[in-house]
């Protein structure tokens, strides 16, 4: 059922793709203040992710935490 569903929308887009039709549209000054909006949103948005989770990076990037890693899975295994 999903494979059938995203082969309809594949095959649609590509349609879209091969048969371009002409479109008038008018992007007015506000449209690239708004793009800049959402890159700065994102950005902020992906920083206040990395400050939440800065343990777990830093440990994932240092050797020491490696080991650490390792040593808490071996000993819920053992």
């Amino acid at each position: 059922m999903k494979k059938a569903f995203f082969e309809l929308i594949f095959v649609l887009c590509l349609f879209s793709f091969i048969f371009p039709q002409s479109v008038y549209a008018y992007l007015d000054p506000g449209s690239g203040s708004y793009l800049i909006q959402i890159i700065i949103a994102s950005i902020a948005g992906l920083g206040y992710i990395a400050k939440l989770n800065w343990r777990k990076i830093k440990r994932f990037f240092s050797s020491k935490g490696k080991k650490e890693a390792k040593n808490e899975i071996k000993g819920k295994w053992s």
